[in-house]
């Protein structure tokens, strides 16, 4: 008998068991579509405001390397005024870009195709191209006399006479080098991070470094560079921009948006980016290209009012 009771006790349990779950379930079950009813009544109630977007009004955001509008403000956007075009040769891995008492020398990268040129700039005529071999060359100035030409992981810079191109000697440094310019007083190289270095014109050693922001945010992956008075102007790899720096400080001055020179032709190419920043003190314009452009633009830079 005892045993019958026990057995009708556990029977009753389990059954009140199941039951409560049951209530709960269904409970939830209805709490969830009350829930879902009510979103559907709220998307198709007009009187519900939307949720705001954040718009953001960097020139060329797709192509920014700063990226996130809660660091920064509205940009200082400067316009470019497009003077004339000229041929470039198509082949040409642009890695450095300068101009120098009206002659535009050229350095050009990837293993095996790494050169050294003189360029005609009005023709875009190749004048003489010296092959570097074994390395791939990046970035160039003209200091002085010479010619310096850095490369990307072999952490070495050439020198060359600017009238010959005879080899000089070299510089060795650590990391990895991508653009190269001269102010007069030091030189700027950039490794495709956020930091510009200065460097001794005469031994290469580096002195400084100076951090590249944007409203705070650090600016990386800056690629070829130009001196130009306090500032130095950059490419920002596999964009279309180019930023103006204030060299003391990193702070970025201007950004100037170059996509509409960029030829549809190279558009598929990921690599086939604008690189290459040459300034003429002369006419105070510069000569602009990329990796593999069949043309160069001689433009007029205008900073942000």
């Amino acid at each position: 008998m005892i045993q019958r009771r026990v057995l009708v006790s556990l029977a009753a349990a389990l059954f009140l068991a199941i039951a409560a779950l049951w209530l709960w379930s269904a409970r939830g079950e209805t709490s969830a579509l009350v829930e879902m009813q009510d979103l559907v009544d709220a998307s198709d109630n007009p009187e519900v405001e939307e949720s705001e977007v954040v718009v953001d009004d960097f020139p060329a955001i797709e192509d920014s390397a700063v990226r996130d509008p809660a660091l920064r403000t509205s940009p200082a956007a400067g316009t470019i005024e497009v003077l004339r075009e000229a041929p470039h040769d198509d082949t040409a891995y642009t890695q450095g870009f300068e101009l120098f008492e009206g002659r535009l020398f050229e350095s050009t990268g990837l293993v095996g195709s790494s050169t050294l040129r003189e360029v005609d700039p009005e023709t875009g005529l190749v004048l003489r191209s010296l092959p570097v071999p074994d390395v791939f060359a990046e970035g160039m100035t003209v200091v002085d006399e010479e010619i310096v030409q850095i490369t990307w992981t072999d952490e070495i810079a050439f020198r060359y006479s600017i009238d010959s191109f005879a080899p000089l000697g070299t510089y060795s440094y650590s990391g990895q080098g991508w653009g190269l310019c001269d102010n007069g007083t030091q030189l700027v190289m950039s490794d495709g991070s956020a930091v510009l270095t200065f460097r001794d014109r005469s031994t290469f050693d580096a002195l400084s470094t100076v951090q590249v922001t944007y409203n705070g945010a650090p600016v990386e992956q800056l690629n070829e560079l130009e001196c130009v008075g306090d500032s130095v102007y950059a490419n920002i790899w596999k964009s279309a921009l180019i930023i103006e720096i204030d060299a003391a400080s990193g702070n970025v001055i201007t950004v100037f948006n170059a996509n509409a020179l960029w030829p549809e032709e190279t558009r598929a190419n990921s690599q086939s980016v604008l690189n290459g920043i040459a300034y003429d003190d002369v006419e105070d314009t510069f000569l602009l290209t990329g990796k593999n452009w069949p043309v160069m633009y001689e433009v007029r830079l205008h900073s942000a009012p």
